[in-house]
């Protein structure tokens, strides 16, 4: 987690190097080792997902003071998913941020519809409520978790050794003959066989 907030630090400048792309009322800013998705409310509210190699969190920018490493309830609300999230305060480059889990739920929730809105809980016991569009968000998110994925190494089998064992060579020796014999000789009878009887064989 500390690694992957360390790549944070690059979201501030994402939009000042890149290449950009506008879809409605999001923007996505690449890099090629990063990239970012997002939409503002006003000046002080943005939501974005950004991501670095294979790895992506969604984050929400607020104008609300936060102590960095603590951990807040905040309610989300769109069209699909209506649920209960954790964000923790990061200071990302003198600007805070608010990281929001679990992911999977973010992202469902900015698929479908127009809107969504968060709701975080001030120690006045107020709630703080913000909105943003998701016109546009589902193809900007999916640019970037594509970029993401296609970033993310493939696999590379080793090159296969194959062991061939040693073959055993047999002289070839032609049937049929001794050791000692010429070719055309007349090979030597049985010097065992019995010799044949001039009586019948009688069968009983």
């Amino acid at each position: 987690m500390k690694l992957f907030l360390s790549l944070l630090v690059m979201v501030s400048s994402l939009s000042m190097a890149g290449e950009q792309a506008v879809y409605q009322n999001w923007v996505v800013d690449s890099t090629g080792k990063s990239s970012e998705a997002h939409t503002v409310a006003d000046a002080n509210n943005s939501l974005g997902l950004y991501c670095a190699n294979d790895q992506c969190l969604f984050y929400i920018r607020q104008g609300l003071n936060c102590s960095p490493g603590t951990k807040y309830s905040v309610l989300m609300n769109s069209p699909s998913v209506s649920t209960a999230l954790t964000m923790e305060c990061t200071l990302i480059g003198g600007n805070l941020f608010q990281i929001l889990t679990p992911f999977d739920a973010v992202l469902r929730a900015s698929q479908v519809g127009e809107s969504i809105g968060f709701a975080v809980a001030l120690q006045s016991g107020a709630f703080a409520v913000t909105r943003f569009s998701l016109l546009g968000a589902k193809p900007a998110i999916d640019r970037v978790l594509t970029e993401a994925a296609n970033s993310k190494p493939k696999d590379q089998k080793p090159p296969q050794i194959l062991i061939v064992p040693p073959i055993q060579i047999v002289p070839r020796i032609a049937p049929n003959t001794a050791p000692n014999s010429t070719p055309n000789s007349t090979p030597n009878p049985p010097q065992n066989t019995a010799p044949k009887s001039s009586s019948k064989d009688i069968s009983i």
